[in-house]
């Protein structure tokens, strides 16, 4: 990837509204902050801050950021910083993307927080549940039997609505192609972590700004998946499953785009000489 402007990575935003970037952070700190130090708190506050220009993307060098934060509680470390960063990757919060100068070398690094779903789906009001029966009740002979077969069905049914957590792989949305999902729910069997995947793919394709359409590239995709199921199993890898299978899946799709543009190449060739 290479280094510029920050306008030239808003593809990779999962973010339409600073509202929806807001109740994920807000989820993330919800769920996920007693992982952090003080410190690293304030540091992921500040990246927060500067990750709002381009929804949920930041491109500001580290030193820019710790800087930026010296004005609060003392500021802050460039090693907490980093620490930070490397919670947050493992957690899958956020994806680093290195970038590097035409002239050659490493450059700024570009910071892409992840949407979590559970962040902004509306709350279930929870129905009462009504209550069981007395024994004097079930024993009278006058109620009708059809009415006691009834009520103790409905007692023994949990009333309560299903949470985002609970939905399995038949709730998928539709945008998700089906050839992926059925190679996914053996292993994550729940709609949630399904769509999680799912979006990892998605910023790996948007990276590298193809003309075709995703679902092209789902054999891709979900070969990507297998290979990190075969080194997890393998316990060879040292991150988290998502953060492996976003990583393979990036590499996969860059091979991808350097084979169609080759393929592309030859073609102008053979047709002009």
């Amino acid at each position: 990837m290479k280094s510029g402007n920050i306008k030239q990575y808003s593809h990779l935003s999962q973010f339409s509204t600073v509202q929806q970037f807001n109740e994920t952070i807000n989820y993330v700190l919800d769920n996920y902050g007693d992982q952090f130090t003080k410190g690293e708190l304030l540091a992921f506050e500040q990246l927060t801050r500067f990750s709002v220009k381009e929804i949920g993307i930041c491109n500001a060098r580290i030193c820019k950021l710790v800087e930026a934060a010296q004005v609060k509680q003392g500021g802050i470390s460039r090693s907490t910083f980093e620490r930070m960063l490397r919670k947050a990757k493992n957690l899958g919060i956020l994806s680093i993307f290195n970038t590097t100068r035409e002239k050659g070398g490493f450059s700024h690094n570009v910071y892409v927080f992840h949407r979590f779903d559970g962040a902004t789906n509306e709350k279930l009001t929870e129905r009462k549940t009504p209550k069981k029966p007395t024994k004097s009740t079930v024993q009278n002979p006058k109620t009708n039997s059809k009415t006691i077969s009834v009520e103790n069905k409905i007692n023994n049914k949990d009333l309560r609505p299903p949470t985002l957590e609970s939905l399995d792989h038949t709730y998928v949305p539709s945008f998700v192609p089906t050839n992926f999902t059925k190679a996914v729910k053996p292993f994550f069997n729940r709609a949630k972590e399904i769509c999680e995947l799912w979006d990892r793919a998605v910023i790996a394709y948007r990276s590298q700004k193809f003309d075709e359409p995703i679902e092209h590239f789902a054999p891709t995709i979900i070969k990507a998946f297998k290979e990190t199921v075969y080194q997890w199993k393998r316990k060879r890898i040292k991150t988290g499953f998502k953060q492996y299978y976003y990583g393979t899946t990036l590499g996969m799709m860059v091979v991808e785009n350097r084979r169609m543009v080759a393929s592309r190449r030859c073609e102008r060739h053979w047709l002009y000489g």
